[in-house]
């Protein structure tokens, strides 16, 4: 299998991309964090703290409980 671009958020506080690198084998970049090899759990677990970091970065998000 190719490399194949699933996402690319560019308009964050940084860039995220996730890649599908092979079976069950993704790469998540987030500004200069590349992490590679992850399996599909790894990968949606690191997709998610880097768009919700980039988020919180732009202000978009609050680390105050909506209560």
């Amino acid at each position: 299998m190719t490399k194949q671009l699933c996402i690319e958020l560019p308009d964050l506080a940084f860039p995220v991309k996730l890649e599908q690198t092979g079976l069950n084998s993704f790469t998540v970049t987030y500004g200069l964090q590349v992490r590679k090899y992850l399996c599909y759990t790894q990968a949606c677990t690191e997709l998610g703290a880097c768009i919700m970091h980039a988020l919180a970065c732009d202000g978009k998000l609050s680390s105050q409980g909506a209560d």
